[in-house]
């Protein structure tokens, strides 16, 4: 690893793994090259000893946890019970190796196909705030993920083009910027997306500005529902008449993969 690569891992990510006690949730650990990845699970909805009707892939921001509550996605159906598999990535909490944005791609990819594993025929959304849609947007480029719900999406290289400050020297911004995998592109990975999408989107952002935000969101292929949150900042938790909204595109979404699960089974 090069010193820009680690200077770029340093400035993005800010892992953590002290303990964080969630009894309410079921830490589960994969292998994951030589090490293991921790993903904690637990429902929300209606509780069913039976199979959820949603199972929901999240991936936390930069600089939170899997054990950490995450409200729009939490928040979302009041009628569906929903199984939700958050990620602790590489270097956060128990899962092992360093943090990395290198390591992000196969970190995702091994946490979809574990949730497959377990989900069958039963429809998987992936979710992800800020860092965290960055994981999400891949795997919706890649693989056919049956919904996609994210908040304050950043296009990582943009975002580092455009910060002022101690490195705001053009050939150090350019060279750091340059460090993001290409893999991880959002603004090209939106493109390449089909799943019906939720975007939840603050407007007064001043760690991912809403126009960079406006990027990803208008490279989005696949049909797609924004909430913009006028007043909000990064981390504003979402007013009562948001939730409402929340709740309209939740069913929303609910509604496109049921018809296209209806669809694809009336085609066989």
């Amino acid at each position: 690893m090069s010193f820009v690569t680690w200077l770029t891992d340093r400035i993005i990510l800010q892992p953590t793994s002290h303990e964080i006690p969630v009894p309410e949730r079921k830490p589960l650990r994969f292998v994951h090259g030589t090490g293991v990845l921790e993903v904690w699970v637990h429902r929300v909805g209606p509780h069913r000893p039976q199979a959820p009707d949603l199972y929901l892939l999240e991936f936390p921001g930069t600089a939170s946890r899997a054990e950490h509550r995450t409200e729009f996605v939490e928040d979302c159906w009041t009628h569906l019970c929903v199984e939700i598999w958050a990620v602790n990535p590489p270097g956060y909490g128990n899962s092992s190796g360093t943090a990395s944005l290198r390591k992000l791609p196969a970190m995702a990819e091994c946490a979809l196909h574990e949730i497959r594993q377990t989900a069958g025929k039963i429809p998987v959304i992936v979710a992800g705030g800020s860092l965290g849609s960055v994981s999400a947007l891949y795997l919706a480029a890649r693989h056919p993920v049956e919904g996609v719900l994210l908040q304050n999406p950043p296009a990582l290289r943009e975002l580092i083009l455009a910060q002022t400050g101690w490195w705001h020297f053009k050939w150090a911004t350019r060279r750091i910027a340059a460090q993001v995998p290409a893999e991880l592109d959002s603004i090209a990975n939106a493109r390449r997306a089909s799943a019906a999408a939720i975007f939840v989107t603050a407007q007064q952002d001043t760690v991912v500005p809403a126009s960079i935000q406006q990027q990803v969101i208008d490279a989005y292929s696949g049909p797609l529902k924004v909430l913009r949150m006028p007043d909000a900042d990064h981390a504003t938790s979402l007013r009562d008449s948001e939730l409402e909204q929340l709740h309209t595109l939740a069913n929303w979404l609910h509604d496109v993969i049921t018809h296209r699960a209806v669809k694809c089974l009336s085609a066989r």
